[in-house]
């Protein structure tokens, strides 16, 4: 077949299409409004299932009473409804695809609710209704109904947008852009342009590294309420309120400047995205949130989906973490194995493609997580070394109501006989306890520590991370509480059987072991090692107030170890295999691991397959063990990679923030003599991190 092309025709196609999108482009540029609510209009209706959302909308409008209110909202305390209601009315009204589209009845409920909610104009004892939640429903509803076939009553409108002026609070990280967000509807309804320039000012104001105030931190962390690690809780809110921003202000002359969007993807891809497992997120970066039903589901395919129209240049990430987080891959794949050490935020996160640990405390320099609202009721201990330890992803999902609180995953505690004493019992913010907290990476690898001293409660706590497993020290612990002290392994689902080795003297000293979930727990020195599969019950309102009261019953496997009433200097020692079985684990080379120390002046760990060495020192000392000798003059901790090659990497840091110099002494297999190295700390907003030197001959 022969092909003729008229030259002539596609010349004036190509000029044609190049002045349609010029022609695009300088309107969006110069009259943005219409492009950007089309955005949002397209955005609020992304995912929806129009038969769910019918089924919904029919019972909600048989039950809407003749004045257009609903019989089952306290419209002096309301919340979510009837807002949310009257928005998926809205939705369904809008949308071609839909039963209820332009359905005459429909939109008389949507009217008669919308003027009943102005009539009423009803306050929230929470702020946050008020003067977020209550004028961004609005500014969306009236968006939608913007698109419609009949829109609202003008003068109904025009009511509905005063009602959403609310004063601008800035500087407040994650408030600040939510509230920014009602703004940019307004701007949009209106085309007032002063109302723009203060929505794309304030809804791009948190993307800044805001040192030790509320927001993203120099480690990647982020703080709101105060020095408090919200990864993924307001910081879920900044990092969804950031990405909706520039989804939607793209190619305008308001579009996210670019140094800025390198602080925003860089949040994204090496810190918030790394907390969600498969399509969860690590229960440690929830904050309060924690406490809320469903709170650990992520959803996070729209948000990403939208990055990847602003970031094209990391593409091939964005795809791979829609891919993850829907489930249409495995929580595997194309995860790399990195290490971080949140030194301003005590969170320590340890990724590999079979597995997700992290670890969250608290020092004096921030606070503990926090009760707030009456959410977190019983989360007293969450920043006291608790230990995510993620596969699927789903672990803990949902089991929050009936966990045992006082034996949360990777704490060490007091056993105590009911709720109270668990309860946080001060709202908004509780400073740790401890200085000596944080940890040493080289980004792959690490240590972590946490100087326990809360509750009663001392102990000298650590986290050695490697490949295939995680090694967890505990020395000095010490109470004269009235009850049982207990360090608890694990908290999570009972899925399958348990295995165990056949130990059950109290206090054994020979190794006990166990395997539940594809997940295994190796006890060296034995101890008084207990194991509950048994069905425990609970409900939501214990542990969140706006929770429901109905009890639920939930098979839990719980894992943990004993230390009696009155220990004065017990230990524990325990490894952690995640993406094994049970016959695995006894095939697994435990010569590999090496704890050298478990003192309350020293822990550490010698891994000979990978070649390294951690420790953590609490005081100044000195590790001698088989050839090798290292020496610091201060607390630290510290790691050393290629430890008997020619070339090692000392890696240390001081986890007290304290020093700005420590003096090492090292004697190793593949040095011809002693080394001293004088280690110049970071300082500053970098005070905690690594510093590392190459030590040569």
């Amino acid at each position: 077949m022969i092909v003729s092309i008229n030259y002539r025709r596609l010349k004036t196609l190509l000029a044609s299409c190049f002045l349609c999108f010029t022609t695009f482009f300088a309107v969006a540029q110069e009259e943005p409004y219409a492009v950007i609510m089309g955005r949002i209009n397209l955005d609020l209706q992304r995912g929806v299932n129009d038969a769910v959302l019918v089924k919904r909308i029919t019972k909600n409008m048989t039950s809407l009473n003749t004045d257009g209110s609903w019989p089952d909202i306290n419209y002096a305390d309301a919340q979510y409804d009837p807002l949310k209601r009257i928005k998926d009315m809205a939705t369904a009204f809008v949308r071609p695809s839909n039963k209820l589209y332009n359905n005459a009845e429909l939109h008389a409920a949507i009217v008669k609710s919308l003027q009943n909610w102005l009539d009423k104009n009803p306050k929230n004892k929470n702020w946050w209704y008020n003067d977020i939640f209550y004028p961004q429903a609005i500014g969306e509803t009236v968006i939608l109904m913007r698109s419609a076939k009949t829109g609202l009553p003008v003068e109904l409108e025009k009511t509905l947008i005063k009602r959403m002026i609310r004063r601008l609070k800035t500087g407040d990280g994650a408030n600040t852009s939510d509230e920014a967000l009602h703004y940019l509807y307004r701007a949009c309804l209106t085309q007032n342009k002063a109302t723009l320039d203060s929505a794309a000012k304030y809804l791009f104001e948190p993307i800044a590294i805001a040192d030790g105030k509320e927001g993203v931190q120099a480690d990647g962390s982020y703080y709101q309420h105060g020095k408090q690690q919200a990864i993924a809780s307001y910081g879920r809110v900044f990092a969804g309120n950031s990405v909706n921003a520039a989804f939607y202000l793209r190619d305008t002359k308001y579009a996210l400047p670019k140094d800025q969007l390198v602080i925003l993807v860089d949040y994204l891809k090496n810190t918030f995205l790394k907390t969600v497992r498969g399509s969860f997120y690590d229960f440690n970066v929830r904050g309060r949130g924690i406490s809320r039903k469903d709170s650990l589901s992520s959803g996070m395919g729209g948000m990403v989906s939208k990055i990847k129209l602003f970031d094209p240049e990391n593409a091939a990430y964005w795809d791979a973490s829609v891919k993850r987080t829907s489930g249409a891959e495995p929580p595997s794949y194309k995860i790399m194995p990195t290490h971080n050490q949140f030194w301003k935020s005590g969170y320590t996160l340890h990724l590999r493609p079979a597995y997700t640990f992290s670890v969250q405390t608290a020092s004096t320099r921030t606070l503990r997580t926090e009760r707030g609202n009456n959410e977190n009721i019983l989360g007293k201990f969450l920043p006291d070394g608790a230990t995510n330890i993620q596969r699927s992803g789903s672990e803990y999902a949902n089991l929050m109501p009936v966990w045992e609180w006082d034996k949360i995953p990777g704490t060490t505690s007091r056993d105590y006989p009911d709720d109270s004493g668990v309860t946080v019992l001060k709202e908004w913010g509780i400073p740790g306890t401890t200085k000596f907290v944080g940890g040493v990476s080289d980004g792959i690898y690490g240590v972590s520590c946490y100087d326990l001293n809360y509750d009663s409660v001392q102990a000298k706590k650590a986290w050695f991370f490697f490949d295939q497993e995680v090694v967890c020290l505990g020395a000095g612990i010490k109470s004269s509480a009235k009850e049982n002290i207990t360090t608890t392994i694990n908290q999570v689902w009972l899925r399958g059987d348990v295995a165990s080795s056949n130990g059950t003297e109290a206090d054994a000293k020979s190794e006990r072991w166990a395997v539940h979930d594809s997940i295994g727990y190796i006890f060296p020195q034995g101890g008084n090692l207990e194991i509950s599969s048994k069905a425990q019950t609970g409900n939501w309102y214990r542990i969140n107030h706006f929770q429901g009261k109905t009890e639920l019953k939930h098979n839990v496997f719980k894992i943990w170890l004993n230390h009696g009433i009155n220990p004065q200097n017990a230990s524990y020692q325990y490894v952690v295999v995640p993406g094994i079985d049970a016959a695995g684990l006894k095939k697994y080379n435990r010569s590999m691991i090496q704890i050298l120390k478990n003192t309350d002046e020293l822990q550490a760990v010698k891994h000979t397959g990978l070649d390294m060495l951690q420790a953590v020192f609490y005081k100044a000392g000195t590790l001698a063990t088989n050839g090798l000798s290292l020496q610091v003059d201060q607390p630290c901790t510290v790691y050393i990679k290629n430890l008997n090659g020619k070339s090692p990497t000392l890696y240390i840091a001081d986890p007290a923030q304290e020093n700005t110099s420590i003096k090492v002494l090292l004697k190793l297999p593949g040095l011809l003599k002693p080394k001293s190295i004088d280690c110049n700390l970071p300082v500053g907003a970098f005070a905690g991190a690594t510093a590392n030197f190459k030590i040569k001959e």
